[in-house]
C-alpha cells in the first residue's frame, strides 16, 4: 500500500515552540495536500469521593477553554490567510495522549508534529515527563521540530540503517519526503562488529530498494561503536534537515535514566527527528490520564 501523509495533528500551547512547530506543519500539510488538525488541551483535575469523579474548578476550566477558543480562532484566521489548508481546531479536556490517540482512531491521523526546546538532561526530562508520554504512547508516528529549526522544508533527509525495525516503512516515508519536497535522500548504513553482516545486508536492500523507486540518492556505511554519534555527525556534515528514526531503532531508547541512543540524538542534533510506528500497530485502550502537560517543557516535550 503507498505510503501517504493525508492527515495532520499538532498539540498547541500556544507558545513560541508550538507556533514555530505549527509553521513547518501548515507548510508540510500544503505540501502533501493533508488535512491539519491542530489540538489544545485544558488541563482537567477531578476529586473522587462518594458522589462519583467531579471536575475541580470548573468554572476556571470554562474560562481557559473561552480563552483557547479565541486563540484557535485567531490561529485559524491567520492560517486561513496564509495557507490554503483543510484546517480543524479542536479543543480537549482528556490528556494529551488520550486526545492524539482518539484523533488518530477518529480522523485516521498518520503524522503527530510536536515542538521540542533541543534539551533532554535528566532533571528537564523528568520535568517534561507528560510530553515524553506522546513519544512513548502516541499510536502514529512523531516528528519532533527543535525551536531552533527555522526553515519549512526537508530538502536533505538522512536515512539511518542500523536495525531491521520499519525499515520498509522508513523507505517508503524518504521516498515521499524527497518527492514532496524535491530532495534527496542521504542512505547511513551503521552498524558494529557483531550487527556488520546483518547490518549491511539491509543497507543493501535499501539500496536496492530506492533505486527501484528512482531515488535521488547518496549512500555510504561506517563501522561504529556509538551510533548516536555517528548518526548526528553525518547529519551536520551532511546538512540534514531531518533523521529518520525507527520507534524501535534501539531496544533501550525508552529507558528512563539511561544515557540513551534516543537522548544522545537529541542532545547532538537540532534537526527534526521523525520517529517512525507502524500506524495503530501499538494502539492502548487504557493510557494513563495525564493531569495536564506543558509543550514548552524540553525534548520530547
Amino acid at each position: 500500500m503507498k505510503t501517504e501523509i493525508k492527515t495532520i495533528v499538532l498539540p498547541t500551547d500556544f507558545s513560541n515552540l508550538a507556533n514555530n512547530a505549527l509553521n513547518v506543519a501548515a507548510e508540510m500539510a500544503k505540501r502533501h495536500q493533508a488535512k491539519l488538525i491542530v489540538v489544545h488541551t485544558i488541563n482537567t483535575y477531578y476529586m473522587v469521593g462518594r458522589g462519583g469523579k467531579q471536575v475541580i474548578g470548573s468554572e476556571l476550566i470554562q474560562e481557559n477553554m473561552d480563552l483557547a477558543k479565541t486563540k484557535l480562532d485567531e490561529l485559524q484566521t491567520n492560517l486561513n490567510e496564509k495557507y490554503n489548508l483543510d484546517l480543524e481546531t479542536k479543543i480537549s479536556t482528556e490528556s494529551i495522549v488520550d486526545s492524539i490517540n482518539d484523533l488518530i482512531l477518529t480522523d485516521q491521523v498518520d503524522l503527530v508534529v510536536m515542538g521540542t526546546s533541543g534539551e533532554q538532561n535528566v532533571k528537564r526530562f523528568i520535568l517534561g515527563s507528560n510530553s515524553y508520554n506522546v513519544l512513548l504512547n502516541a499510536n502514529c508516528s512523531i516528528l519532533l521540530i527543535p525551536e531552533s529549526f527555522k526553515k519549512t522544508s526537508f530538502k536533505r533527509i538522512l536515512f539511518p540503517v542500523r536495525v531491521k525495525h520499519e525499515l520498509d516503512q522508513k523507505a517508503d516515508l524518504s521516498i515521499l519526503l524527497a518527492d514532496k519536497n524535491n530532495g534527496d535522500i542521504n542512505l547511513l548504513g551503521v552498524g558494529d562488529i557483531d550487527q556488520m553482516v546483518e547490518c549491511k545486508k539491509d543497507y543493501i536492500e535499501m539500496k536496492n530498494t530506492l533505486s527501484l523507486n528512482s531515488a535521488e540518492y547518496e549512500s555510504e556505511f561506517q563501522l561504529s561503536h556509538d551510533n548516536a554519534e555517528i548518526i548526528a555527525k553525518a547529519a551536520i556534515e551532511k546538512q540534514s534537515d531531518i533523521i529518520i528514526l525507527a520507534d524501535e531503532d534501539e531496544d533501550s531508547w525508552k529507558s528512563f535514566m539511561a544515557d540513551n541512543f534516543f537522548k544522545k540524538m537529541i542532545n547532538s542534533t537540532d534537526i527534526p527527528l521523525l520517529i517512525v510506528k507502524s500506524k495503530l500497530d501499538r494502539l492502548k485502550n487504557n493510557t494513563d490520564r495525564d493531569m495536564g502537560y506543558d509543550l514548552t517543557m524540553p525534548i520530547p516535550g
